[in-house]
């Protein structure tokens, strides 16, 4: 891990080799008026810029969902859910700022969908696995 400082908000980060998940869940019908490989590419860019993380180990998805509900009432309301999973052990400071960065290209393709939603979720360090090729362990 190397130490990044962030000048412009004045925290210092350190960058995990890990490889980082960003997940876009969203209610099918939202495709028809939302450009979703744009935003994938965007909140992926925008997790790049944080320097929270190698680039290169960044795997970011999104993920439609046919079937869905919202409320007590079973509304098929729409939304927009990011999850983005790292190693544990970022500060709360730290997650809040790659969640204001993910936050900030969601408002802008999609604020007029009811429910967005950032998480910003720790994976555990003791039972994370990586193989890379066939035979080789991380």
């Amino acid at each position: 891990m190397n130490a990044i400082f962030r000048h412009d908000i004045g925290l210092c980060f350190q960058r995990s080799e890990s490889m980082p998940h960003l997940v876009m869940e969203y209610t099918e019908a939202l495709a028809e008026r939302v450009n979703i490989d744009q935003l994938v590419d965007d909140l992926h860019r925008a997790a790049i810029a944080t320097d929270c993380f190698d680039p290169e180990a960044l795997k970011s998805r999104a993920v439609s969902c046919g079937v869905w509900r919202v409320g007590a009432q079973s509304d098929r309301g729409e939304f927009v859910h990011v999850e983005f999973r790292l190693l544990a052990g970022r500060s709360d400071q730290q997650k809040q700022y790659i969640s204001d960065a993910l936050t900030q290209p969601l408002r802008e393709h999609a604020g007029h969908v009811s429910s967005l939603t950032v998480e910003i979720r720790d994976m555990d360090t003791n039972s994370y696995r990586k193989w890379v090729g066939s035979n080789q362990a991380m």
